[in-house]
């Protein structure tokens, strides 16, 4: 007979339905995909399918949306967005509420560098306040 411990066992179960959810989103989605590179304390990539956002690093998984981009100048293909989601981090045990706000240049068709600043609320024995700064590189297929 195997016994598993508590924590073991909350994490298995949380990353999974985490991954079942995602997986969900992301074959629900359709048209413009993308795949993004990010510069910053998480080595890692993301998907976007439509609006739906699904990323994996070395600790960390996360889904999310793209809520809103509006134009601030056409002339030169920049714009403003805002995204929201959650995340898990299975080394703390952490989940997190984010919402990433920033600026996306697209200085070739299909290719996008953003800019963006991620306010989040961690929840790991209490809730704890942060803000993260990201550069990330996105290609459209």
């Amino acid at each position: 007979m195997f016994l598993f411990e508590e924590t073991t066992l909350k994490s298995t179960i949380t990353k999974s339905i985490l991954f079942v959810v995602t997986s969900f989103f992301a074959m629900m989605a359709t048209a413009t995909h993308a795949f993004e590179l990010g510069v910053d304390s998480k080595r890692g990539v993301t998907f976007q399918f439509d609006n739906i956002i699904v990323g994996v690093n070395d600790n960390y998984v996360n889904g999310g949306m793209a809520l809103m981009q509006k134009p601030i100048s056409q002339e030169h293909n920049i714009s403003w967005f805002v995204e929201g989601g959650v995340g898990y981090n299975w080394h703390s045990e952490a989940i997190d509420i984010h919402a990433p706000v920033g600026i996306r240049w697209e200085p070739v068709k299909n290719l996008d560098v953003d800019l963006f600043a991620t306010p989040e609320v961690k929840f790991n024995n209490g809730a704890d306040l942060g803000v993260g700064v990201d550069l990330g590189v996105s290609w459209k297929f």
